[in-house]
């Protein structure tokens, strides 16, 4: 049985990308190769920021804290007082998800959060696509400045999601957007907007 979420604060979107500007990204052309191998390498870092997220039954915007280490990571929804709505710990085959005080777990991330939210963040995939990385047989198109503009992923499970990326930002040796937008081509009512405020990279 799916545990909607309703209390979380819904915002409308455009409160989500009103507030403070975004970075302007490069002024003259990147190297795409050599930025896709470095972006390769970044398998440590943290991400702050803003997630909204529409399905058919709700629309709801929350604060979104994402740790990766490699395969594992911790991730986090929280309210505008700043009480944890979703806390999710996942490591290769176990996810557990924490809400309304109540733990579950499974063995698929993406699933599990789908089960208790009825959400669909396909939360496997979004830890290359939200770099900005394209895997091999991605249709993708750059920027007038060699970095992803959009981004069609070729894989089976992805469920013809497309990610339209800008405002990037240099964080060490790559550069790294911070305004996502996700669309179901085969359901547009469905999307995800992420604006990300803080990048690090370990």
């Amino acid at each position: 049985m799916q545990f909607y979420l309703r209390y979380i604060l819904v915002f409308s979107l455009l409160t989500l990308y009103g507030c403070s500007s975004l970075p302007e990204g490069p002024k003259e052309a990147v190297n795409l190769p050599k930025q896709v191998a470095a972006l390769e390498k970044v398998t440590a870092w943290q991400l702050k920021g803003k997630m909204a997220i529409r399905n058919h039954q709700e629309a709801v915007s929350a604060n979104v804290r994402w740790d990766v280490q490699r395969n594992n990571f911790h991730f986090t929804l929280t309210n505008f007082l700043g009480i944890t709505l979703v806390d999710m710990v996942a490591q290769p085959g176990l996810a557990t998800l924490t809400a309304n005080d109540t733990e579950y777990t499974h063995h698929n991330a993406s699933e599990l959060i789908a089960q208790v939210t009825g959400w669909d963040i396909p939360l496997a995939d979004l830890l290359a696509w939200v770099k900005g990385l394209p895997k091999h047989k991605d249709y993708y198109t750059l920027s007038e400045h060699g970095l992803l503009r959009s981004l069609a992923p070729a894989c089976n499970r992805c469920h013809d999601w497309q990610i339209v990326y800008d405002n990037y930002a240099k964080i060490g040796e790559v550069w790294l957007p911070h305004s996502l937008v996700m669309t179901r081509a085969d359901d547009p009512k469905q999307f995800i907007k992420i604006r990300i405020s803080e990048w690090i990279i370990y």
